[in-house]
């Protein structure tokens, strides 16, 4: 009974770090994040919106083991990052009060597939996840093979909407063949009823493949290009705010808060809209865009909720981007809505959000020698992007995106989660 206290004691104490005035509107699941409350950490707030899980879940985390990784992440932060949501996950230990115990298996690629820990308990794996080394080439595809080939070999059922997969991976396929093999597998997951997100580093906009886009975004997962180490908490904390199997529950469908540094990629229905919220503090500044990842032309408008007013307005130009600045001149609560231009459309978009206000050390984690993941809130630091932000937006630099990335450069560290200290109990 012990872990189960000590995990609903830190739920309770995460979701007391939401408890603010931004929160308290009319926006009664939390859709608004602000960016700077009482929590030390955006990831804390969207985490703590989350609740507790019941468990039952299969859980396959698909590591880059490919020789970039020693450039793009010395410090093997995907590594801590893997193991922050493994530590999320319920153990046989914990698995009391109408619980059930996760399932998790490993599995690392390079020029193939390997697995490292086959489904079992989840108090195992970090151990193995500690101990990948890196080798060969990156074929992405034969990683999620492998995971799927685990999740699903006879006597491991049921799988559908029970079952997640998360990549961390560096970069894209060495070849066209191992590109169209990765779309293959991704398909298979999304056909089997698996959640799918990957956390991704694309050196420029041609290197997004709108099929893995969508199929991931149809897996109801998160596709998040990443270039800038202080972000990644956003990566880990949506992917568990968003749910990482189909039973679980969301923070009131995370992806529609705007978290700086986070771009959602979504389905605009036919003849509607989508809306996305955001809470800015007074003297922020943001930038908002829009990239049309189909063929559609998109209207943009921020609002002012209290207001129930416009305050701009953009359309997408011919390369199907559209951009909105502002600067907040007191608290407020925002809204962007994006819908068709012609009043008709489907297709898939892609929205993110920069601040001038920073995120906190706090959010980030590194990993220890032993293995294990540890908060850095007041230490260690993570290794130092290869990208600086625009000078304008000194906190919400990285276009981290679900979906497409039209900026998207830089090495992929995933020093993550403020909330690691919290996620070792949850």
């Amino acid at each position: 009974m012990a872990p189960l206290v000590a995990k609903g004691a830190a739920i309770i104490g995460l979701l007391l770090m939401v408890s603010t005035p931004a929160f308290a509107n009319h926006y009664s699941n939390s859709k608004l994040i602000a960016r700077q409350n009482t929590s030390p950490c955006v990831a804390d707030d969207l985490l703590g919106r989350v609740g507790a899980s019941n468990g039952g879940r299969k859980i396959g985390f698909v590591i880059d083991a490919s020789n970039s990784m020693s450039t793009n992440d010395p410090n093997d932060l995907r590594l801590a990052a893997s193991q922050a949501l493994n530590n999320a996950l319920i153990d046989s230990s914990e698995a009391s009060g109408g619980k059930t115990a996760d399932l998790v298996t490993v599995v690392d690629f390079a020029s193939s597939g390997e697995l490292l820990y086959p489904l079992g308990d989840p108090s195992g794996a970090n151990a193995e996840i500690g101990s990948i080394t890196l080798w060969g080439g990156t074929a992405i595809g034969t990683g999620v093979e492998a995971a799927i080939d685990e999740l699903t070999k006879p006597g491991n059922d049921p799988t559908a909407n029970r079952t997640g997969i998360i990549v961390f991976t560096d970069g894209e396929d060495d070849s066209s063949s191992g590109l169209d093999f990765t779309i293959e597998q991704v398909k298979r997951a999304v056909g089997l009823g698996i959640r799918i997100s990957f956390g991704f580093l694309s050196v420029s906009a041609s290197n997004q493949n709108p099929e893995i886009v969508r199929a991931i975004v149809e897996s109801g997962g998160i596709y998040a290009t990443v270039d800038q180490a202080t972000q990644q908490q956003t990566f880990v904390a949506a992917a568990l705010a968003n749910g990482l199997t189909g039973i679980d529950a969301s923070a009131g469908n995370g992806s529609s808060s705007l978290i700086s540094g986070l771009a959602t990629a979504k389905f605009l229905s036919q003849t509607g809209s989508n809306t996305f919220a955001y809470a800015a503090k007074a003297g922020e500044t943001i930038n908002v865009t829009v990239t049309a990842i189909d063929d559609l032309a998109l209207e943009v408008k921020l609002r002012d909720v209290q207001a129930n007013s416009d305050l701009k307005s953009n359309t997408t130009d011919s390369t199907g981007v559209a951009f909105l600045d502002y600067t907040a001149q007191s608290d407020i609560d925002l809204e962007v809505v994006v819908s068709a231009t012609n009043g008709s459309g489907s297709g898939i978009f892609s929205v993110s959000l920069k601040s001038s206000l920073p995120l906190s050390d706090s959010c980030n984690i590194t990993s220890n020698t032993n293995g294990t993941t540890g908060s850095n809130g007041t230490t260690g630091h993570p290794a130092t992007p290869t990208v600086s932000p625009p000078v304008q937006y000194t906190g919400g630099a990285a276009s981290t995106v679900l979906g497409v990335s039209p900026n998207a450069v830089g090495g992929l560290f995933f020093s993550v989660l403020g909330f690691a200290a919290a996620a070792a109990w949850l």
